[in-house]
């Protein structure tokens, strides 16, 4: 008698489970989608090899896995580094490569670089994952899948086959969606056919990795500029290993080919960092690798199929783009997905995801032509007349595009969630920007300040943040604000949450503002906060945060309406509650309406937050 095929359902099928898939199956469970990973390596085996190209998490990717509960356990493993150095003929450069990235981290709480090989990355994003109740079904490979246009929207329109390879066991997995985040090679965007548009280059690259005697400074993150093998670069590991890495030029090439072994490797490491000593007391990784630039035609395919990661977009490792980039996009993808798989956000805002993280994805291969050529040391035709030395031209772009490499400068164009032409309040951040964290205090607590991007964990939900200014100088203003907001009680509340951070401190939110508090509030003690982001003191102001941190609208405090007409754009509402004549939910209706929404109701006069 023949054994029955597997069949699993679930919202999400993800293939591939490195960094990028791991977070996105950890973001999605999270907000309550059930997620299916497979990866085609047993990587959690304790006898799978030492691997990965990725190890350095940039301030941006910092922030965000902060904001995800995923940075204090990263942090206990990898190497913090604040300092980085390049030299040249044995002699430190000041201000040169990526000295600048210190400078720029300076303006984020998380001004340090964390170095941390893939393995222990992976390793604890899916430990964080099985406390969900969430395992990676591997070795498992992906052979096909079916996507049925004609069901209905939040029909299983996916049907994907797979295998497990250790017993050749198939199974069935049937999903809402399917993401791939299953590297350059992706089977899913292969069998999707979309079109990888860029170009493959001939230049090879080595990394090696192991545990060094050296009188190398361990500073996180630096650079050789050698006369024999161009720009070396140097970064400090995780349990006392270092990396190593540089151009197989032409003569070396020549020498070794692509199978280049790694006593070979740790040989010419040796070279390459001279006048400096360094010796190999083990080695644990090394690789030989080619250089393509490519990007998916598109991150979203009939609606149903999603690209992430190396699947959307392949590059260099001159400026360590890889895994932070992937984070930018699976923290960019989870709360859309989430979203309107639970009928939250309209189908829009899904399919921004391709417009906004491929152009982002497009300009990263861009800067990446320039600096994977400069460390090669060729001179790309666009810099030509520019100057002879690679390695200046090196410095040129790393200083120019550092925010961007960062991941703080990784902005967004106007459109339906960037509203830059329905903002009614100029303040210090553009809408499609990066919102700047700032210092918060707690009622009770002005000596320990709690950060802003603390209590705004990701949640899947739009922040409306009041800015109250000094409350005797608006509080006309925040008692019609209160009205506006009673009066639409139950529209966004599924998707909103409110926040108030006033200027100035007292006792008691409620009796200092005149008017009930907007959701949790806060005190901004010197008002440094209202002053960092341009919101003046005597007037207030209202910003509205997209659900991955970025700003998408402002509005004065008397225009509420502003903010509710951006949200119509975005939200699926719900029926506004209906209000007694002192703006007030019936008991009713209110009973309904908190039977979904447990946390809507906020301490003090019964109002909706």
């Amino acid at each position: 008698m023949g054994s029955t095929m597997a069949e699993h359902t679930v919202d999400v099928f993800i293939s591939g489970a490195g960094p990028v898939g791991l977070v996105l199956a950890y973001h999605l469970t999270r907000l309550g989608l059930s997620v299916y990973i497979i990866d085609a390596a047993d990587k959690s085996h304790p006898d799978f090899p030492m691997y990965g190209r990725a190890c350095t998490l940039h301030s941006r990717t910092l922030e965000l896995l902060d904001q995800l509960d995923l940075l204090d356990d990263m942090l206990q493993v990898g190497f913090v580094g604040k300092q980085a150095f390049t030299y040249r003929d044995g002699v430190r450069q000041q201000g040169r490569g990526f000295d600048m990235f210190t400078t720029i981290a300076g303006k984020t709480n998380f001004d340090y670089l964390l170095n941390i090989r893939l393995k222990y990355s992976e390793d604890i994003i899916r430990a964080k994952l099985a406390e969900l109740g969430v395992v990676v079904h591997a070795p498992m490979k992906l052979e096909h899948f079916d996507l049925d246009t004609s069901a209905p929207g939040q029909e299983y329109s996916v049907t994907a086959r797979c295998l497990e390879t250790r017993d050749s066991k198939p199974i069935i997995v049937k999903a809402k969606y399917i993401i791939g985040s299953d590297g350059g090679n992706s089977t899913v965007r292969r069998i999707a056919e979309i079109p990888f548009l860029g170009e493959r280059h001939a230049q090879h690259w080595v990394r090696i990795d192991g545990l060094v005697k050296t009188n190398i400074p361990r500073i996180s993150f630096g650079a050789f500029e050698s006369s024999t093998h161009g720009h070396v670069l140097w970064v400090a590991l995780d349990h006392g290993v270092a990396r190593i890495g540089y151009v197989l030029n032409d003569e070396l090439y020549k020498k070794y080919g692509s199978g280049m072994s790694a006593a070979d490797a740790a040989a010419e490491a040796q070279k390459a960092v001279a006048p400096f000593e360094l010796e190999f007391e083990r080695i644990d990784w090394h690789t030989v690798y080619g250089i393509q630039q490519k990007v998916a035609e598109r991150f979203l395919d009939r609606e149903r199929i999603l690209l992430a990661g190396d699947a959307a977009h392949t590059h260099s490792s001159g400026a360590a783009q890889g895994m932070n980039t992937g984070m930018h996009d699976a923290t960019a993808l989870s709360w859309r997905l989430a979203g309107v798989k639970k009928g939250w956000y309209k189908p829009e805002v899904l399919e921004l995801y391709s417009d906004e993280r491929r152009a982002s994805s497009q300009h990263l291969i861009e800067v990446d032509k320039l600096v994977s050529k400069l460390i090669s040391g060729q001179i790309p035709e666009s810099m030509k007349g520019q100057g002879d030395d690679p390695m200046v031209l090196l410095n040129n772009v790393l200083k120019e595009q550092g925010a961007f490499t960062m991941g703080l400068g990784i902005s967004y164009p106007p459109n339906l969630l960037n509203d830059v032409s329905g903002s009614t309040l100029r303040i210090a951040t553009i809408p499609g920007h990066r919102f700047p964290d700032c210092d918060l205090f707690r009622n009770g607590d002005i000596k320990h300040p709690i950060r802003l991007h603390q209590v705004t964990k990701h949640n899947g939900k739009f922040r409306v943040l009041v800015f109250t200014g000094i409350a005797v100088e608006t509080r006309a203003a925040l008692r019609r604000l209160r009205i506006a907001v009673d009066n639409q009680a139950g529209r966004f509340d599924h998707a909103v949450d409110f926040l108030t951070i006033i200027a100035g401190f007292g006792y008691v939110f409620d009796e200092h503002l005149g008017i009930q508090r907007f959701g949790r509030a806060y005190w901004d003690v010197d008002h440094s906060a209202h002053q960092k982001h341009g919101v003046f003191e005597m007037s207030g102001g209202i910003v509205v945060l997209r659900p991955d941190g970025i700003l998408g609208h402002t509005s004065r405090l008397d225009d509420f309406e502003g903010v509710l007409k951006y949200l119509e754009q975005l939200v699926v509402e719900r029926q506004p509650q209906k209000v007694d004549g002192n703006g007030h939910a019936t008991k009713k209706e209110l009973g309904d309406f908190l039977g979904e929404n447990e946390n809507a109701l906020a301490p003090g006069s019964g109002t909706l937050a």
